[in-house]
């Protein structure tokens, strides 16, 4: 069993919502967004998590408090409506010349009892964010 669900054996599955913020690609507009979705969704199937629901927002803006999707995800993180947030990486957060604004996000989803996770291989092995 992985960390995510060693606490939680007999407990309901973890629940996720799934975060897609991803550029646009010039080629293939929808490619990024795609594979965000699809790398997410088997990030949760191989945690034994349960997306309980798939927000997204077009990529641009990097304060995640004015994009209608981040805002979703912090009402259903206020609502106890999920345990853990799976992104594809920080910058969909928020961008790097700003990640004082996506500190403050997973800060403030930790305070709701959320974890955040990113599910791009590198950083997937990782625990929550802390």
């Amino acid at each position: 069993m992985t960390t995510d669900t060693e606490s939680r054996r007999d407990a309901a599955p973890v629940r996720a919502v799934l975060y897609v913020c991803a550029e646009r690609g010039r080629v293939n507009p929808t490619l990024g967004a795609e594979r965000a979705e699809q790398e997410g969704r088997a990030f949760a199937a191989a945690r034994g998590m349960t997306i309980v629901e798939t927000v997204t927002d077009p990529y641009g803006q990097p304060d995640p408090m004015c994009r209608k999707g981040w805002r979703r995800v912090r009402e259903l993180a206020r609502r106890g409506e999920t345990d853990m947030v799976i992104v594809r990486w920080p910058t969909a957060i928020a961008p790097d010349h700003v990640q004082d604004l996506r500190h403050r996000e997973v800060n403030q989803l930790r305070e709701q009892g959320v974890g955040v996770r990113y599910s791009w291989a590198p950083l997937s092995q990782q625990g929550p964010v802390r």
